[in-house]
């Protein structure tokens, strides 16, 4: 698990964010998994972990080196395998978060219009 408390405020905006997106929730009842909600919908479904950054993410930056610690959780979280996994990025100063895809042989940054209509407008 990582330092710090889990931020209360980012869950409950992502838990807006994935209704908007025809997604229902669960939230994580049990504080030693390092995911925040489970995100499900009749054609799909996935484990999110939310984060937020104190500062501005520059264009160039790679997330391995931003948040390690973030991707080694979830990458390790006892599902199996093929369990959708993302991480919700956002700063103090974002109102959307980055979608994150973490897979085993890296990250995918969700950008424009895949899946579910979302726009990332960071996207690279």
């Amino acid at each position: 698990m990582t330092r710090g408390a889990r931020p209360l405020a980012a869950i409950a905006d992502a838990k807006g964010f994935a209704e908007r997106m025809g997604y229902r929730w669960e939230a994580n009842t049990h504080p030693d998994l390092g995911y925040d909600l489970h995100l499900f919908k009749p054609t799909y479904s996935f484990l999110m972990r939310a984060r937020v950054l104190r500062h501005h993410i520059e264009p160039d930056a790679f997330y391995e080196e931003l948040i390690p610690e973030d991707i080694a959780v979830v990458q390790n979280l006892p599902f199996p395998k093929w369990m959708p996994r993302e991480i919700w990025l956002r700063t103090q100063h974002e109102r959307t978060f980055r979608r994150l895809r973490i897979l085993d042989t890296g990250i995918w940054e969700i950008g424009r219009m895949q899946p579910d209509g979302y726009v990332n407008p960071h996207a690279r």
